[in-house]
C-alpha cells in the first residue's frame, strides 16, 4: 500500500509558526495505518508512507518453512516420531516450528513503515516501541534500486540510500511495492529539498 501526499512547492521556508504545527499527512491515511506518534516533526509534509509487501516475511521466514517441511517429510518417511509422540504429531510439531517462525515475521512487519518526508527518509520498526532509522535528504548522496531473484518475481524491489558519512551503513527500504514510482518520487524528493534547503544542509 502506497500513500501519497502532493508534492510541496520549491522554494518555501518554514516559518517559526509553521515548524510548530503537525506534520500533514495524506488525507486518505486509515486509522490503522497511521505513524506512531513523535516520529515527525511538526511542519514536516508526509510525502510517502509505505509499508513493506507482506512477502518480506515470507521471503524472511523461508529458510525455516522450508527446513520445517523437509525434515517433516524426512521424519515421516523414515518413521521416527519424536519419543512420547505419534509420527504425526512429530510431523505437526515440526511444521508448527516454521509456521511459528513466519507468525514472528509477520508481526515485526506490522509496525514497520518506510516514509519519505520533505525534509527526510525515515525507516520505522520495532514491535514494543517504535524505533527510527532516519536521514536528511540533503545528506543523500545516491540511490539505488536492487531487486533480488524473489522480489523480482513478486513485482517488488529495494531501494538503498547512501551517504558520504564514513563507517555509516546505507538505509534500505526492502520489498517495496511499485519500484520503479516510489525511486521516481524519492528522486524528486531529493531534488526538491536540495533547492530549497540546500546541499549538504
Amino acid at each position: 500500500m502506497i500513500l501519497v501526499e502532493p508534492q510541496p512547492r520549491s522554494g518555501v521556508a518554514f516559518s517559526a509558526a509553521a515548524s510548530e504545527a503537525p506534520p500533514r499527512v495524506a488525507d486518505h491515511v486509515l486509522p490503522w495505518a497511521t505513524l506512531p506518534g513523535g516520529v515527525v516533526d511538526g511542519g514536516e509534509i508526509v510525502l510517502l508512507a509505505i509499508k513493506p509487501s507482506l512477502w518480506r516475511p515470507v521471503f524472511d521466514s523461508a529458510p525455516w518453512l522450508v527446513t520445517s517441511a523437509l525434515l517433516a517429510t524426512a521424519l515421516t518417511w523414515l518413521g521416527t516420531p519424536v519419543p512420547g509422540l505419534s509420527l504425526a504429531m512429530t510431523a505437526q510439531v515440526v511444521l508448527l516450528v516454521g509456521f511459528g517462525r513466519l507468525g514472528v515475521a509477520v508481526v515485526r512487519w506490522v509496525p514497520t513503515w518506510c516514509v519519505l518526508t520533505n525534509r527526510r527518509t525515515l525507516y520505522i520498526h520495532g514491535v514494543r516501541a517504535p524505533k527510527v532509522i532516519s536521514c536528511l535528504l540533503v545528506k543523500v548522496r545516491n540511490t539505488y534500486l536492487r531487486r533480488s531473484v524473489v522480489e523480482k518475481t513478486a513485482g517488488l524491489g529495494s531501494i538503498i540510500f547512501v551517504t558520504d558519512q564514513s563507517g555509516e551503513q546505507p538505509q534500505v527500504w526492502r520489498s517495496i511495492p511499485k519500484p520503479d514510482e516510489v525511486h521516481r518520487r524519492i528522486r524528486r524528493a531529493i531534488e526538491q529539498a536540495i533547492d530549497q534547503f540546500g546541499a549538504g544542509a
